[in-house]
């Protein structure tokens, strides 16, 4: 079960979803970054299994500032419509400047409820894998990050967690959607490109035959296969990351892509 926090951002009060055991200032902290439909049972569902796995997670409403909003209805969205048109001004609304500044007042809000100490990690889906990369970019506590069906991650044009990775330590994974009109190989190509340059312990893997979302469980691009590979990857490189912080042998870092 999650307990509702709320904190003040930028542009509003924020919810934030948290589990786990919030006062074990020595448990790890995950960031999660949820999709464009919001939190829902599909995102809690993986909350509560990184939770299961001794990690104290938030997931605020990158939404907020639209408070109060009509609950996101997937299935309408996917059909087109007044639901697609909300959202894609929602979307349209988060450059990245505002994305810098909520990561950062999560980040403090992380310190002052969560502690200082515990290393961090972060996962985001579709526009969450923006503010997942961002967030290692802004932070030397945030260890690992990930971004699953991700969007807008390397922008030919402006400005770009892909341009700040220099001198960074954490460890990216990227896991890339096999059917995905919103990353193509330029992006991809891009991406792959900084991580290398800056020297990022990194991988970007494909799920072939995947649409974007398949993680998702709500969504009807759902698939079983791929989601579970995506809980092993992420749960894995959570495990290595926070064993390294912690002083501890840990397995065998992932290959890059070259």
């Amino acid at each position: 079960m999650a307990t509702i926090l709320e904190s003040r951002f930028p542009r509003g009060t924020a919810p934030i979803h948290a589990y786990g055991a919030l006062d074990d200032e020595a448990a790890p902290v995950v960031l999660l970054f949820m999709d464009g439909f919001g939190p829902r049972p599909a995102l809690e569902k993986i909350a509560e299994g990184l939770a299961g796995e001794g990690y104290r997670v938030l997931m605020p409403d990158l939404f907020y500032d639209h408070r109060p909003y009509v609950p996101l209805d997937p299935k309408s969205i996917f059909s087109g419509g007044e639901d697609r048109q909300r959202l894609a001004k929602m979307f349209g609304a988060l450059d990245q400047s505002k994305i810098d500044a909520d990561i950062l007042a999560l980040l403090a809000f992380c310190t002052d409820r969560l502690g200082a100490a515990a290393p961090i990690g972060a996962t985001g889906y579709c526009l969450g894998g923006r503010y997942a990369l961002t967030a290692a970019t802004l932070s030397d506590r945030v260890a690992f990050a990930a971004a699953f069906h991700g969007s807008n991650l390397a922008p030919e044009a402006g400005d770009g967690a892909h341009t700040r990775f220099s001198g960074k330590r954490a460890r990216i994974y990227v896991g890339v959607a096999g059917i995905d009109p919103s990353f193509g190989a330029a992006e991809e190509g891009r991406l792959a490109a900084a991580l290398r340059e800056a020297g990022i312990d990194h991988i970007i893997e494909t799920y072939a035959g995947a649409a974007h979302g398949f993680v998702m469980e709500d969504l009807p691009v759902a698939n079983a296969a791929a989601a579970a590979r995506h809980w092993q990857r992420l749960s894995t490189n959570l495990r290595e990351v926070f064993a390294g912080a912690e002083g501890q042998i840990v397995a065998a870092a992932p290959e890059t892509d070259g």
